[in-house]
């Protein structure tokens, strides 16, 4: 009896295994609808609108609002000094990408636009 018991649980636990082998292999397999878009560079022109503040209320996060919805600014080196330019157009130049269904820029140059 302890024999037979033996095996079966043997044979569930190696099928157990296979199945989540087999899961794990069709997964990787798919392509992912939330993986990032390759980046390209873009020049977009809009309002610098803030996004995040921290806890004392200052802007630590802004995204530019465009016709074609809001760029998310990467706060990276030029990035970071369009958090002095809320609420003005801006025309910005970068490098655009799609991470989640949101838009991202990483800014190398940009200029205040009337």
């Amino acid at each position: 009896m302890r024999k037979i018991m033996c095996v079966l649980l043997a044979g569930l636990l190696v099928m157990g295994f296979a199945g989540a082998s087999l899961a794990a292999e069709k997964k990787a397999a798919e392509p992912s609808a939330k993986k990032a878009k390759p980046a390209e560079t873009v020049t977009i022109t809009g309002k610098v609108v803030a996004v995040g503040k921290d806890s004392k209320g200052n802007v630590n996060a802004v995204a530019i609002r465009t016709d074609q919805g809001d760029y998310r600014v990467v706060m990276k080196d030029k990035g970071k000094d369009l958090l002095k330019l809320v609420d003005k157009k801006v025309e910005v130049k970068g490098k655009a990408s799609e991470v989640k269904g949101k838009k991202r820029i990483t800014v190398s140059e940009f200029k205040e636009v009337p």
